[in-house]
Parts: C-alpha cells; sequence; structure tokens
C-alpha cells in the first residue's frame, strides 16, 4: 500500500460530504448538472491536501474536509467553465457538461458551484476567525483563477510568450488551489503563522509541478489514460512551458512547422503528431519535466517546519505523486 491508496476510506468520505452538498440545490436539472462531473469520481487531492496537513499540525482531519470540499467545488466550477472555453466535447472519459446538458445549463452550473463553495465554509465546525480566514483565501483564490484563466487565452493569441509569465499564470490558473488546500488545512490544524506560510508554499510548488507535468502527460498519454483528448494544447494552442521552451530553441524551419499547427482547430491527428514529435526531439517535453521534478523537490523542503510523523511522511508522498499520475 501507500500513497493514496492508504486514504481511500477518507477520499470516499469526501466524495460522499461533496455530493451531498448538493442536495440543497432544488432544481433536478441543475443539480444533475452541478454534480456530472464530481458523481464520476476522482483523487480529491485538493481536499486529501487539507486534511493531511491539518493532522500534520495535531488537528481533526475531519473538520478540514468542509473547505476541501469547498476547493472542490470551486476546481469542479473552473473545469465546467474551460470546458465552454475550450469547447471540449470529452473529460474523464464522459461527455462534457455543456455538451450533455448546454451551455447555458453549464454556466449555471459553475456559478452554482461558486456560490455553494462560499456556503459549506461558512456552514463548517471551526471558530469565526478561522471561517473568516478561510472565507478571504477561497475569495483570493477563485479571483486569482480567473485571472490566471484570462492569462492562459490571452496567451493563445501571442506568439511569444517567456517561462516566467507561463510560471505566473499557471500558479493563478492551478497552483492556487494547492497552497490554498495547505494554508487552509494548516489553519484547521491550529498551525501558527510562520508553518502555514510554509505550508502554502508547499502547496504552490506542488501545484506548479502538478500542472508542468499535466502539460506533459497531454503530449505523451492517451486520452483512455489521461481521461480527456490529448495533444488539445497543440490544438487550442496552449503556450505551455513546453512550447514556450520549443520556440525559444527551435530553428526558423521547425519553429514555421510547429506555428503552423499550434492553435489550427481543425488540426489532423497526423498534423498533431507531427508537432509533438517535434517537441519530443527538441528536448522541450524532457526539458519540462525536469522542471517539474524541481519544483515538487522544493516543496518536500518546506516540510522542515513540520516535525517528524505518518503525516508529514504522507506529505512527502503526496509531492512525489503529482510526478508519477497518469492522469
Amino acid at each position: 500500500m501507500g500513497f493514496p491508496e492508504d486514504y481511500a476510506d477518507r477520499v470516499k468520505t469526501i466524495n460522499d460530504e461533496l455530493m451531498r452538498s448538493f442536495e440543497v440545490i432544488e432544481n433536478v436539472n441543475l443539480r444533475a448538472a452541478m454534480a456530472h462531473y464530481p458523481d464520476a469520481g476522482g483523487k480529491r487531492l485538493r481536499p486529501l491536501l487539507a486534511t493531511i496537513v491539518c493532522e500534520a499540525f495535531g488537528g481533526d482531519p475531519d473538520k478540514a474536509i468542509p473547505f476541501g470540499v469547498a476547493l472542490e467545488m470551486v476546481h469542479n466550477f473552473t473545469l465546467v467553465h474551460d470546458d465552454v472555453m475550450d469547447e471540449d466535447d470529452t473529460r474523464r472519459g464522459m461527455k462534457t457538461v455543456h455538451v450533455e446538458y448546454g451551455v447555458p445549463e453549464a454556466i449555471l452550473a459553475g456559478d452554482a458551484m461558486f456560490a455553494r463553495a462560499f456556503e459549506i465554509v461558512l456552514e463548517s465546525d471551526i471558530d469565526d476567525s478561522s471561517a473568516v480566514r478561510l472565507v478571504e483565501i477561497l475569495a483570493r483564490s477563485v479571483r486569482l483563477l480567473a485571472d490566471g484563466q484570462q492569462m492562459d487565452l490571452d496567451f493563445e493569441d501571442r506568439d511569444i510568450v517567456s517561462p516566467d509569465e507561463y510560471l505566473e499564470m499557471i500558479e493563478r490558473k492551478t497552483a492556487v488551489l494547492y497552497s490554498a488546500a495547505a494554508q487552509g488545512g494548516a489553519i484547521v490544524g491550529g498551525a501558527p503563522e510562520l508553518p502555514q506560510e510554509a505550508m502554502f508554499e508547499y502547496g504552490r510548488l506542488i501545484g506548479l509541478g502538478f500542472q508542468i507535468w499535466d502539460d506533459v502527460l497531454d503530449l505523451r498519454s492517451d486520452q483512455e489514460t489521461f481521461g480527456k483528448p490529448v495533444l488539445n494544447d497543440i490544438r487550442n494552442g496552449k503556450k505551455t512551458l513546453i512550447v514556450v521552451h520549443a520556440l525559444d530553441t527551435m530553428k526558423a524551419p521547425e519553429k514555421d512547422r510547429l506555428m503552423a499547427v499550434l492553435g489550427k482547430k481543425d488540426a489532423t491527428d497526423a498534423e498533431l503528431r507531427d508537432a509533438k514529435d517535434l517537441l519530443e526531439s527538441i528536448g522541450s517535453i524532457e526539458y519540462a519535466s525536469r522542471v517539474a521534478s524541481e519544483f515538487v523537490s522544493k516543496a518536500k523542503d518546506k516540510l522542515k517546519a513540520l516535525k517528524e510523523s505518518p503525516h508529514k511522511a504522507a506529505l512527502v508522498a503526496f509531492a512525489d505523486f503529482m510526478l508519477t499520475r497518469s492522469s
């Protein structure tokens, strides 16, 4: 056994709480659209992270579950809206919400999940000052998520994006929910300010590694394993760290071949594979893998703020899992 297998029972508890949180939604169609992705299951990494950090500081992990569920609600709200913007037809091997229920319903479902997340935090069994702090973290996270998503969209229309710009974008779009989960878990666990900051940084760093590895999987995995269409980043013109590195490294003929396919919505499978082979041959995919590994290594250094315990060991394994997962 090991991570995440050792936490299967807790993930089930998190799933049960997440699905129960939809029961307050009176409209049947809206409730079904909101629950469409969560009902398919998932690793629940963000809420799981909040609970492990909480108990690493001596807290009751059950008290961190509501904040974790709120983060999972926000995460799923962003998935619904992202799929609308990216015009993706499938996610996790199933129809996307806007394909199954329609674009208007998908937008409403996302909006309702956004609102429900704040209710869940305020309903949780924690003291008032902690609840206020968690609401602040949640609100800031949603704001940064929107900012990161807009940056991602803006990058699609630009020929040049710097590595620092890419990292800033994924810090806001992806890493923010991991930093929120780790910091929130520390708050619920009663951690002092400095360890809270260390956990925030731990979450931020594993979140950066998570997203860069996700970009790698989009190119090296297959749709059945990955759970969503692969090579879509190329089709959608995403300026991932892989592409940023390639454009900075390639000579004119190769760069022209890549740019001819990057962002081409009707690109053929052969064109997408050719672009992927270019990125592989120039070493850009391997470069991104190394950068992801460096972020995870730095994240584990932040765990020095914790005393030795099985929970600290779990957080080390959690960080490593970011780079060993296949979906």
